[in-house]
């Protein structure tokens, strides 16, 4: 590799390995076994009976049932005041360009201050099996002044790791939309609450919004509100993300542990699946936990 480098430039040594990357990161890709995208069923959402689940927030209970955007409102704002990080097993399936992904499991641990987020691919991984992003420490020098320098270092494959410990992607490029409906920076409960509330006070505004409490269930063993959202969906170049989504907000902690999108009133087009379990909140991370030398990258 060093006798390549000495006999090409530093444009074309660039573009040669490259290129070597690019034919890694397929190898890798191609040798993953293929998994089901079937679409798991939905809890089943039951009645409210005898008295609410204990709420450490006393009026949330009425709230929600009442005004359900004022409810989700007031999540984000008590969130967004009392969470300083929290751990969690993170599950999405998403309809990309490409299709329905495969069901994904992520490892994921997550900062308010500043923004940090690591994900650790446990299941299905695309071409990375880690990626860490800290707001505004990684910026792309060469991109001007706009958002897009904004940057995350990615950990590759096993195999592609031989070459290469990690390299840095944008997290709003081409890859990122590749992969993902959603950027790495709205990751979490807050971003999640503030998509949310987002579109339902344009719909409230234009008189298009439908937002119901359905009642209760239970997700990840722990009890739930259900609340459904109906939007004047027309698809992606349109105004709003989905046309129907069902939410499971938790009863004690006020955030929306499973979020599923749909195209359609049936529920056979699946948009997106967002789900949390496992979640510990304000565990004390530290800058360690968001540094890539922590994890050999």
């Amino acid at each position: 590799m060093a006798e390549i480098r000495r006999r090409l430039s530093p444009q074309h040594f660039r573009l040669f390995f490259g290129a070597i990357l690019g034919a890694v990161l397929l190898i890798e890709f191609a040798t993953r076994s293929a998994t089901s995208a079937l679409v798991p069923a939905e809890a089943e959402v039951v009645a409210s009976v005898g008295s609410p689940a204990p709420d450490a927030r006393p009026g949330f209970d009425e709230l929600i049932r009442r005004d359900p955007l004022a409810a989700l409102e007031k999540a984000q704002a008590e969130h967004g005041e009392q969470v300083r990080d929290y751990t969690c097993t993170f599950i999405k399936q998403e309809l990309l360009a490409s299709g329905l992904s495969n069901e994904q499991t992520i490892a994921t641990s997550f900062r308010s201050q500043p923004y940090s987020v690591v994900m650790h691919w446990l299941k299905n991984p695309g071409k990375a099996e880690r990626v860490i992003y800290v707001k505004g420490k990684w910026v792309d020098a060469d991109a001007g002044k706009s958002e897009e320098r904004e940057q995350a270092v990615c950990q590759p494959g096993a195999i592609a790791r031989v070459f290469l410990k990690s390299l840095k992607q944008p997290i709003h490029g081409d890859l990122a939309r590749e992969a993902s409906r959603r950027y790495i920076d709205e990751f979490g409960f807050w971003q999640s609450l503030n998509l949310l509330t987002k579109y339902s006070r344009i719909a409230k505004e234009r008189g298009e919004l439908t937002l119901t409490f359905r009642g209760e269930s239970i997700f990840d063993g722990r009890p739930t509100y259900v609340l459904e959202r109906r939007l004047p969906y027309t698809g992606d170049d349109g105004v709003y993300p989905d046309r129907l989504a069902t939410i499971h907000i938790d009863k004690e902690w006020h955030v929306p542990v499973s979020v599923r999108c749909y195209a359609d009133e049936a529920k056979k087009q699946l948009l997106g699946r967002y789900e949390y379990s496992d979640v510990a909140f304000d565990v004390g991370l530290t800058d360690k936990t968001f540094e890539p030398a922590t994890y050999g990258m």
